[in-house]
């Protein structure tokens, strides 16, 4: 069984460079937990490419085991500080999890 999980958001810079600037900043955070996150078994940061200011502005897609590796990682310590980045930036979430 694969857990997929999937959050999308919403950046708060008024224009496509800043939301750019803001998307980099998040990635730079979240990519490392690649390494440090041991429940982590895959994640991929994206920059959304089409219709700007109606899509929302980054999404991650992150694969875990199960349930309980999806628990570690939300109160994995780096997680936390990386979700920090994200708060700084973002004025929207969304987020879905699915079974592959």
């Amino acid at each position: 069984m694969t857990l997929r999980h999937i959050v999308s958001w919403k950046l708060g810079g008024e224009s496509r460079a800043e939301r750019d600037a803001q998307a980099a900043e998040i990635t730079a955070a979240l990519l490392p937990l690649r390494e440090l996150v041991p429940t982590l078994r895959a994640l991929d940061v994206h920059r959304n490419e089409l219709f700007d200011g109606d899509n929302y502005d980054l999404t991650l897609v992150a694969d875990f085991d199960d349930a309980e590796g999806l628990a570690g990682y939300a109160t994995h310590p780096d997680h936390v500080a990386a979700g920090a980045v994200v708060k700084q930036h973002a004025v929207a979430r969304v987020a879905t999890d699915f079974t592959l």
